[in-house]
């Protein structure tokens, strides 16, 4: 293979409360949560994959108010975890690509993005719980794609999409021949420091997830900021969603998880795998 191909895209939730306390759940949300990780793990070892793009979002450890770039690209050798004992995470650091993530920051710049890039980004529980409870290796490589979901202006769900179409022109041309996979993280509706925390919007969410399933982009791209942050402010991860189903274009995703409701973790649960069309 003398380029690099998409070998699968998925997304899944990563809120901590399914580490940090994983009693609080039902014994069945639990259990269908960690076989929908284990379904998807599975599909990520048949692959054989290389290098994992980690679609995430920032939880003030990369990103500060004072420097909130739409979009930043993890360049390093490696990728340290950020300490989070609290949530019954191992701070385990991840091995980079630094070839491919400096293709990628090139490729962008060339269509007319303006990603940063880093060599020194640390990953946070957006990425490390999703990756630990897939129980990906530590010889396969990530690259971490930080997108803006906290510090507005944000990007735009549209532009989101674009990238995400972006990404998948340039692995196509890629000549590193990487067997990727793309890693999307977060959401879908929630709310961070809010009140009304403990609960999600279940019917947001299936309309989203709806449009994800049937390739609507147009329709998953609609929501307007005023209404996400109505629903609440943790729902504009949905851009990390937006980007990867962009990506997997024209795959359709099979639903590995979704449940509207787990009470104790105060969360929807939901997963999304496309596979190798």
């Amino acid at each position: 293979m003398s380029s690099s191909e998409i070998m699968l895209v998925a997304a899944t939730v990563h809120f901590p409360y399914m580490t940090a306390w994983p009693e609080r759940a039902s014994d069945a949300h639990r259990a269908t949560t960690l076989e929908g990780f284990a379904r998807m793990g599975r599909a990520f070892a048949a692959a054989r994959i290389d290098t994992v793009v980690v679609l995430t979002s920032e939880h003030i450890v990369n990103l500060q108010p004072r420097m909130a770039p739409a979009f930043v690209i993890g360049t390093g050798e490696s990728h340290p975890a950020f300490p989070e004992p609290q949530f019954n995470l191992a701070p385990v650091a991840r091995r980079g690509d630094p070839s491919l993530a400096g293709e990628l920051v090139q490729g962008l710049y060339a269509q007319g993005f303006d990603p940063a890039h880093s060599c020194e980004l640390r990953l946070d529980h957006g990425t490390t719980l999703p990756l630990a409870q897939l129980q990906l290796p530590t010889d396969i490589a990530v690259v971490p794609l930080i997108i803006n979901s906290i510090f507005a202006p944000l990007p735009t769900l549209h532009r989101c999409r674009q990238l995400g179409e972006a990404l998948a022109a340039l692995l196509q041309r890629s000549v590193l021949g990487r067997r990727v996979a793309l890693l999307a993280t977060g959401g879908i509706s929630h709310r961070v420091g809010q009140p009304q925390m403990e609960r999600n919007d279940p019917a947001f969410d299936a309309d989203f997830l709806a449009a994800l399933r049937e390739g609507d982009l147009d329709r998953a791209c609609s929501y307007p900021d005023a209404q996400l942050d109505a629903i609440g402010n943790g729902t504009h991860e949905i851009r990390n969603w937006i980007v990867a189903a962009a990506a997997a274009q024209p795959r359709r995703p099979d639903v590995v998880t979704a449940i509207p409701y787990a009470p104790g973790w105060d969360s929807g649960v939901y997963q999304l795998l496309w596979e190798e069309a």
